[in-house]
């Protein structure tokens, strides 16, 4: 018996999404919770708005930085939010649908793991420890994450380069 991927590229360019409806409904309650989150000062979503200055004295730089790219960042977040939210029950989704899932899957990701204090190499939350159930959504949204990359892995060259490239 052969197992079906949860994203499926299609003929007609879409991508077909096989999730069970649970896994549809966290995705799309995640999504819901961490979108406020995104015009918050929340210490979570640190890693979706990255500083591009960290060394001392260099504040008025991150400054001009911030003034320059939160406002295209935070558009983005939305977009990517409602989009996986809006499409949470769909059966099939576009290429730049499934480009927002990526994306929102992703940001879910950084925060729940920011919260979380991932790190690599850690190990699970024992059984009863009050972590347990968030750091199971961010090992699921890990499972949801690498089926959309491996779905969108398909379109990209066997060997070599693209044509017309070096």
């Amino acid at each position: 018996m052969a197992f079906a991927t949860p994203f499926r590229r299609r003929r007609d360019g879409r991508y077909t999404v096989r999730l069970n409806a649970n896994v549809r409904t966290v995705l799309a309650a995640i999504a819901g919770q961490v979108l406020p989150m995104v015009d918050s000062d929340d210490a979570a979503t640190t890693r979706l708005f990255p500083p591009a200055y960290i060394e001392e004295g260099r504040a008025g730089e991150e400054e001009a930085y911030r003034s320059l790219v939160d406002s295209a960042l935070r558009g983005h977040h939305h977009q990517a939010f409602d989009t996986l939210v809006a499409t949470a029950s769909a059966e099939s989704l576009s290429s730049a649908e499934l480009d927002d899932w990526l994306s929102a899957v992703n940001s879910m990701r950084l925060v729940i793991g920011t919260r979380l204090d991932v790190s690599e190499g850690m190990d699970p939350p024992p059984p009863g420890d009050p972590h347990e159930p968030e750091y199971a959504v961010y090992e699921l949204l890990g499972v949801v994450q690498s089926s959309i990359v491996d779905a969108l892995a398909t379109e990209l060259p066997d060997e070599g380069t693209v044509e017309g490239t070096l």
